[in-house]
């Protein structure tokens, strides 16, 4: 299963997204940048894709933001879980 990590991070005054070398800008705010990778990595995570949204702050830590789940829960699943 193919493994994608975003990296949201600030470059000068606007916010990037980060993924394989290639990076994304233009974003206002953490907030707004935030919102776009974890939309993107969301979608391929229920394409059976393993994803990451990590924020990476101005010291040089990281902090978890998302992860896809490699086994999402179905409906069936659910409804059994409640009875």
């Amino acid at each position: 299963m193919p493994k994608t990590i975003y990296t949201v991070h600030q470059a000068g005054s606007e916010w990037t997204i980060s993924e394989g070398g290639k990076a994304y800008g233009g974003y206002k705010s953490e907030a707004g940048a935030i919102k776009a990778a974890v939309a993107v990595a969301s979608k391929l995570g229920l394409n059976g894709n393993e994803t990451f949204v990590v924020l990476q702050k101005a010291d040089g830590t990281s902090k978890p933001i998302f992860a896809s789940d490699p086994e999402p829960p179905t409906i069936d699943s659910m409804m059994d879980a409640e009875r």
